[in-house]
């Protein structure tokens, strides 16, 4: 693998997904463009080296099952996403200005 800057030491939009490269990992093939696009990548080669050496602690630990969302935390959630955003409501505070400012002149015409 060629070295990089550490400046360039980044993912990219070529780079594949993190899941993609979990799955890579765990398979030991490595043909195909995500082995292609690793060998000239040094942060996909870093992120596959890392995922493969922490999967394997991972696949002996406890599974974690995705439960409901508490009903006090759902609540709260609900109640903060109907509340308006302070953006949205100054952006029609604004446009009732402008209608207050701009003369009636479409309305009136017709």
């Amino acid at each position: 693998m060629p070295s990089s800057t550490t400046a360039r030491f980044r993912k990219l939009r070529t780079c594949p997904r993190t899941e993609t490269l979990l799955t890579f990992s765990a398979d030991a093939g490595g043909v195909g463009r995500v082995a292609e696009h690793m060998r000239f990548c040094d942060f996909c080669g870093a992120e596959a080296h890392l995922l493969s050496r922490h999967a394997a602690a991972e696949a002996d630990a406890l599974p974690s099952a995705a439960g409901e969302m508490p009903a006090s935390l759902r609540r709260l959630a609900e109640d903060i996403l109907a509340e308006p955003s302070y953006n949205r409501a100054r952006f029609a505070e604004s446009l009732m200005e402008v209608e207050r400012l701009t003369p009636e002149t479409v309305s009136s015409e017709q």
